[in-house]
C-alpha cells in the first residue's frame, strides 16, 4: 500500500531507479504546460538535481540550457564527470547562496526537494535572485499530513502513521522491521562500497534538516511573505476511489490530509516601465 510495484522496481538498483528519476521528467514537463511555466528555449534551472538523470531529460526536451544545483557533493561530481555537454553544468551549492549570478536564468524547476528544504524562505530569496524578471519557478512538494510524508514507507507502509503514533514509535518500529530476517532491502540500503547499512534508523524523531515538516498553510505562508507572485495547485490522489476527495481541497486543515500533492507557480514581477530580457540564443531571430 505504501510502496508501488513501481517503487518497488524502481528500488532494485542503480539503474531502475534512474530509469525511474527520467520518467518524472513526463509529470514535471506536463504540470510545467498545464500551469504556463515554459522551459523550452530557456536557461532553466534544475533546483536539487542530485544524480542529473532529471535534468539531462530538460535538455532532451528543448531547454536551451541546463543548469544542476545540489548540495550533495558526491552527486555532483558524478554528474559533472559523465556529462561534456556545453549547455548542460552541474555545481555544488550551498543552502544560503547559489553558485549563479544574479538574472541568469529564465525558469527554475524544483521538484520533490522544498519538503526537504530546512529553510525555504532562504531558498526562495536566492530562487528570486537568480531569476530574470518574469521568469517563474515550478514547485512540486508534498505537505506533512499527506500519508506518507515521513518518506518511510519501505518499512512502515501505514498510510498517516505519523499522525496515529509519535516518530519515537515510528522509527522504533522501523528499526525492528529492518533489523528482520524478512524485510527486503532496496538500494538506498547499501553504502557506496555496496554493503548493508547497519543501523539505518538511528534517531528517535525524524531531523528537521532531513525533512521540514511544512504544511501547505506553511508552505502558503512562505510563498506570501516572499517577493514572488503565486499560485498553489493542489493535486487530489489518482485513483478512481477519491474523487469523492476532490471539493476537501478547497476546504481549510481538512485538505491537508487529502492532498497528493502541490505544484507551485512562482514568478518573479517585471517593475513597470523595464523591458523583460530576450534570451542571446534568440536575439538572431528578432
Amino acid at each position: 500500500m505504501g510502496q508501488s510495484e513501481e517503487m518497488t522496481a524502481a528500488l532494485t538498483n542503480e539503474d531502475s531507479y534512474a530509469e525511474y528519476r527520467l520518467e518524472c521528467i513526463n509529470k514535471v514537463l506536463s504540470a510545467a504546460e498545464k500551469h504556463g511555466v515554459d522551459w523550452k528555449g530557456q536557461d532553466l534551472l534544475d533546483l536539487g538535481c542530485y544524480d542529473d538523470a532529471i535534468s539531462q531529460g530538460y535538455l532532451n526536451a528543448g531547454a536551451g540550457t541546463v543548469t544542476g544545483i545540489d548540495i550533495d557533493e558526491p552527486a555532483v561530481r558524478r554528474s559533472q564527470q559523465k556529462y561534456v555537454d556545453p549547455r548542460l553544468s552541474f555545481h555544488v551549492s550551498g543552502k544560503e547562496r547559489f553558485p549563479l549570478e544574479d538574472s541568469s536564468i529564465d525558469t527554475i524547476f524544483s521538484y520533490n526537494v522544498f519538503e526537504h528544504v530546512q529553510h525555504p524562505e532562504q531558498i526562495l530569496s536566492e530562487c528570486f535572485r537568480v531569476l530574470r524578471p518574469g521568469g517563474k519557478l515550478l514547485i512540486g512538494t508534498w505537505g506533512w499530513y499527506h500519508p506518507f510524508a515521513p518518506h518511510l514507507w519501505s518499512t512502515m507502509p501505514v498510510p498517516w502513521a505519523h499522525i496515529l503514533f509519535s516518530e519515537r514509535t515510528m522509527l522504533r518500529t522501523c528499526r525492528r522491521v529492518y533489523e528482520s530476517d524478512w524485510y527486503v532491502p532496496n538500494m538506498h540500503d547499501f553504502d557506496k562500497d555496496g554493503n548493508r547499512i547497519p543501523t539505518k534508523f538511528t534517531h528517535e524523531e525524524i531531523p528537521a534538516d532531513y525533512l521540514n515538516k511544512h504544511l501547505i498553510r506553511d508552505f502558503d505562508r512562505v510563498f506570501r511573505n516572499s517577493a514572488f507572485k503565486y499560485q498553489i495547485h493542489p493535486q487530489r490522489f489518482s485513483s478512481r476511489w477519491a474523487k469523492w476527495t476532490t471539493p476537501l481541497l478547497s476546504v481549510p486543515l481538512i485538505k491537508e490530509f487529502f492532498t497528493a500533492y502541490i505544484w507551485v507557480v512562482l514568478e518573479r514581477p517585471i517593475i513597470k516601465g523595464a523591458r523583460k530580457r530576450i534570451p542571446s540564443r534568440e536575439l538572431a531571430t528578432v
